[in-house]
Parts: structure tokens; sequence; C-alpha cells
């Protein structure tokens, strides 16, 4: 077996450690920035610290989800079939992160399967909706999600600032004419 030359084993230990440290002082100085994949949704805003979902060590738990989301509130706030499947689902103590997820960013959908916002985070930053509802009537027939743009100061306001860009069937070729960051947003309430 060939022998690892000297320097190239202080080398290793040196850069090992270099890392540990890099990683500790990390994890202690900003633990969120550090560790977090991305933003999280919009419906989890209010959560201050990474121990209020995670679990060290282990993640998100379904005990740290009950916290606040107790089955009390599916039961009182969702369709019949989704309190039921919640009510199963917490009764047997299975993960949430089966079905759902986060981190994806502000307006990004946290239940896995979900349709995903054709708009992206742009279009709720510049109108101030807070969801799909704010701009479309949305109705489920036959397992089928269709939308119609309503008639409302909102996507009236879009259409006129946009002079006849921003129209129905154009919104979603937004990024064609917008970069989509907050700075084009900041930008464009100046002028």
């Amino acid at each position: 077996m060939p022998c690892i030359h000297p320097w190239i084993s202080r080398l290793i230990y040196t850069i090992t450690f270099l890392l540990i440290g890099y990683i500790g002082w990390a994890s202690l100085d900003d633990p969120a920035t550090f560790w977090a994949p991305g933003h999280l949704s919009r419906h989890h805003t209010d959560i201050a610290q990474c121990t209020q979902c995670h679990e060290p060590f282990v993640g998100p738990t379904p005990q740290k989800c009950l916290a606040c989301h107790s089955l009390q509130q599916f039961m009182a706030s969702s369709r019949v079939e989704v309190s039921h499947f919640h009510e199963g689902v917490i009764k047997q103590n299975q993960s949430c992160v089966i079905c759902h997820s986060d981190h994806q960013g502000l307006v990004a959908p946290i239940t896995v399967g979900l349709m995903e916002n054709p708009h992206g985070e742009f279009i709720f930053r510049v109108t101030g909706a807070r969801s799909c509802s704010d701009c479309h009537a949305v109705e489920i027939r036959d397992n089928v999600t269709n939308f119609t743009l309503l008639e409302n100061s909102l996507v009236q306001d879009l259409i006129r600032e946009g002079e006849s860009a921003h129209r129905a069937g154009r919104f979603a070729h937004c990024l064609r004419c917008h970069i989509g960051g907050q700075a084009d947003t900041e930008e464009e309430d100046d002028d």
C-alpha cells in the first residue's frame, strides 16, 4: 500500500479542519441563510425560527406541523374529503412532507402536484394580489380547474398600466418585457 506524503496529509487535515470550522461558524452566525434551500412560501412567512418546523438532525416532523395545523383546524376549514384525508394521516402519524414541501419560493404551491403559478412571483408582487382568486374566478368541475379573468380593479389597473400589452392571454409572457426582479418593480413604481 503506497504511503501518503506527509505534506499531503497535513493539507488534507488543514482543509478538513477549516471546512468544519466554517460550517460550525456559519451554522451559528446565520443558520437560516446557511442551511435553507430557498425562501419559505407565503403560507409560512410568519415562521421566525427553523426549529418551529424542523427537529434538529431529523427535519420536519408531524408533531412540529401539528403545533400550528391542528386536526380541528382541518375539520373546520377544509372540504370534507380533505379534512377526512388529513384526519387519517394525523392519526397514523405520517409525515406531512410526503405531500407538502416548502422553501420553493414565496408563491410556490406547497402541495405536491398542485398546478404551478404561470405568472411566477412577479404578478403577485406588482399587483399586490394575495391569491389566484384575487384576479381569477376559479371553477373546478370533474377534477378540471378552469380560471376566468375577473373584471375587477386589480385586473383593470394592470391592463390600463400596460397600455394593452397586459390583456388576457398575454400575462404569462410578462418576462419578455420585465426582468421580474424586485429592482424592476421598484423602478417601475418610481416612473
